[in-house]
């Protein structure tokens, strides 16, 4: 019989970034196949919603079947203070799914970082429900409404921390950190356009200054075209991913000290 060695586990810190956030799920699936075990995630936006149903054990198919649930107009529904938007439908999405209710009852560690809006500082939970958290560290201001948590307004956690390395680093784990946002040239062409260019390059800078602290960094170039709100291109991000990791493992990229 051949002989059988331990996993190896390694960290993940996932950025933000929309339906590009799918292809975090295609590199956790080739990374899986080559023997890698996921010993936590901590992700920002959504990164955070793929992490907590990663971390509740589901596999990265299956977290990607869940997607397919979700249209655009089941996404959210009208709220008129605080955001144009409130991410109901990512929060009850979220409730059904998971088989449990809090982040520390996950089966992996999870760390869901947000915003902090009146504190003008980034939060980062690995205790408190999953559903609620992981739709606060998604809300993309002014498009959606903060979220209301013990006192809290809580937004988009990619404002002050788009890959949340540092989160992770006193649990000895190697962390590799995924970022799903390259930047492309772009010519805005109206007020929304600007604002939303505006935010995707902040969210830019904050990752640059968390890659330092990661063991190993990806960019996944092929989601760079894609609009983070494009829900039909769950696919295409998926497969980015995939191909992506691939090629990093391939060219010795993506090596982690155990």
């Amino acid at each position: 019989m051949p002989t059988q060695y331990p996993p190896k586990k390694i960290a993940l810190a996932l950025s933000g970034g929309g339906v590009r956030a799918v292809a975090h799920l295609g590199v956790a699936e080739v990374l899986q196949k080559e023997g890698y075990e996921i010993g936590a995630v901590a992700g920002s936006s959504g990164g955070a919603l793929a992490g907590v149903l990663l971390c509740d054990g589901r596999t990265p198919r299956e977290v990607l079947e869940i997607y397919r649930e979700l249209r655009r107009i089941d996404l959210v529904r009208y709220f008129r203070q605080g955001g144009v938007f409130a991410l109901n439908g990512i929060e009850r999405l979220l409730s059904h799914h998971l088989s449990v209710s809090d982040i520390e009852a996950l089966q992996t560690p999870c760390i869901i970082a947000a915003t902090d809006l009146t504190a003008g500082t980034i939060r980062y939970f690995d205790r408190g429900p999953a559903a609620k958290l992981a739709a606060a560290s998604s809300s993309l201001i002014p498009f959606f409404a903060p979220v209301l948590y013990e006192g809290m307004r809580l937004g988009d956690g990619g404002f002050m921390d788009n890959m949340p390395v540092r989160a992770l680093k006193d649990l000895g784990l190697p962390i590799l950190g995924i970022n799903v946002n390259a930047i492309l040239p772009q010519e805005p062409k109206n007020v929304m356009q600007t604002t939303y260019r505006a935010l995707i390059l902040m969210m830019a800078a904050n990752v640059e200054a968390s890659r330092q602290f990661a063991d190993a960094y990806l960019e996944v170039q092929g989601c760079a075209a894609m609009n983070i709100f494009d829900t039909p291109k769950l696919d295409e991000a998926f497969d980015a991913g995939r191909r992506e990791a691939e090629a990093a493992l391939e060219a010795g990229l993506l090596r982690f000290e155990q």
